[in-house]
């Protein structure tokens, strides 16, 4: 079956670039489905979703938006109007995949538009702003976008935008050319687990047993945006149960370190619809900040890990674990389905071990007593005498959530 490719485009300033692009993708085979985005001036050629539209979407019209005088008005409307279409058409059947191209206003309408989408729908942006010291994490969001920087401006065609372009046409033409009907099915039960490599060896041995038993676990790195996915795709009803064995997204957002979460609704998810999830603090208890050089003398003082050449890993004192103890505790009581809580005596991570660097029981204890103490007393609490990658705290981490699961394999 012939494929359709939604382009979203500000034609007005890009309808030369956006007119080539829809030709060489129908020169692979592909339809493609035009929406213009542009705010001041009439498209340079014909559009399936015209500019009017996208506007009257957004809850002003386009007239009403340009009155306003203010330019972030008139490109938060057009946003609006592109999220909503988007969304719209989608469930309609009238695309399989999307691309964008523009500088800063069309790549953010045209990656806020993208973001409507379920993660598995192809999305491709060429972007002016794809790379540089301002950062594009928040036109991706927690959704598969591809970024293609365009290296050149977008005005005009020439040897270099042409090629670029072409890329661009083929590389969106070949993700949707393998897409099956279905998207984002899983073939056993499918369950979440965070994780991150300060302890990925109790994670990847919890992972294989849960493997060997009939479930199909997806691994969510906490990075600060790998575990606001995992929050956004349990809400989205994908995952039957949450192992999340890593935390280390609420400290360090606490402590404003560089990995800390980019929503404050981390660790919220599951409880709020009820689904089983066993929970430890893997890696609470360390901030990632920047190069070592950079550090003020506070931060130099404290117990840390030079990660590479950029990142630098601090232990958080005890009155921070204190904290983040109460706020995990209070993110906890919320939940209105079966929860358990395992604590690892013997350290949160890889370098938090009796001898190495991160090694700090006190602080640890600190996030302990404050956890056990602001807890509801219906959630269980087990303390194991064992570091978090070691076979003695995740192999019966694992069994509970497995008992846990009886009554989601039906």
């Amino acid at each position: 079956m012939e494929k359709t490719i939604l382009l979203i485009a500000t034609f007005d300033t890009k309808g030369e670039e956006a007119k080539f692009l829809k030709q060489r993708i129908e020169s692979r085979g592909c339809q493609v489905l035009t929406m213009d985005a542009g705010i001041l001036g009439d498209p340079k050629i014909p559009v399936d979703i015209e500019r009017t539209e996208v506007a009257k979407r957004g809850c002003m019209t386009l007239k009403e938006a340009l009155a306003s005088g203010d330019k972030g008005t008139c490109i938060f409307n057009m946003i609006r109007g592109a999220e909503a279409l988007c969304k719209e058409l989608y469930e309609l059947g009238r695309f399989d995949g999307v691309i964008g191209i523009g500088g800063g206003q069309g790549t953010d309408i045209g990656c806020a538009a993208m973001r409507r989408l379920p993660t598995g729908i192809p999305k491709l942006m060429v972007s002016t702003v794809a790379s540089g010291r301002a950062t594009f994490g928040p036109f991706v969001g927690t959704k598969d976008i591809t970024m293609m920087h365009s290296v050149a401006d977008m005005q005009g065609l020439n040897f270099l935008t042409k090629r670029i372009l072409e890329n661009a046409a083929g590389a969106i033409c070949g993700m949707v050319e393998g897409m099956g009907e279905k998207v984002l099915t899983a073939t056993e039960i499918p369950v979440a687990l965070s994780m991150l490599g300060t302890t990925t060896p109790g994670a990847l041995r919890c992972k294989e047993t849960l493997e060997r038993k009939g479930f199909e676990v997806v691994t969510f790195h906490q990075n600060g945006t790998g575990g606001i996915a995992m929050e956004d795709m349990i809400r989205c009803g994908d995952f039957k149960g949450v192992l999340d064995l890593n935390l280390h997204e609420i400290g360090d957002r606490y402590a404003g370190g560089l990995h800390g979460a980019i929503r404050e609704d981390r660790l919220e998810a599951a409880g709020d619809i009820g689904i089983p999830q066993v929970v430890a603090p893997g890696s609470i208890n360390y901030q990632v900040v920047g190069p070592l050089d950079s550090l003020s003398p506070e931060m130099r003082a404290r117990k840390l890990i030079v990660h590479n050449s950029y990142l630098t890993l601090v232990r958080l004192n005890p009155d921070e674990l204190h904290d983040v103890g109460k706020l995990v505790a209070q993110k906890l009581n919320r939940a209105k389905g079966p929860t358990h809580v395992f604590i690892p005596l013997q350290g949160f991570s890889f370098p938090d071990r009796k001898d190495l660097p991160h090694w700090d029981p006190q602080g640890n204890q600190a996030f302990i007593d404050t956890l056990k103490t602001n807890l509801k007393s219906n959630i269980p609490i087990t303390e194991l005498d064992a570091h978090i990658n070691d076979p003695q705290f995740i192999d019966p981490v694992t069994e509970t959530f497995l008992g846990m699961m009886v009554d989601q394999r039906s």
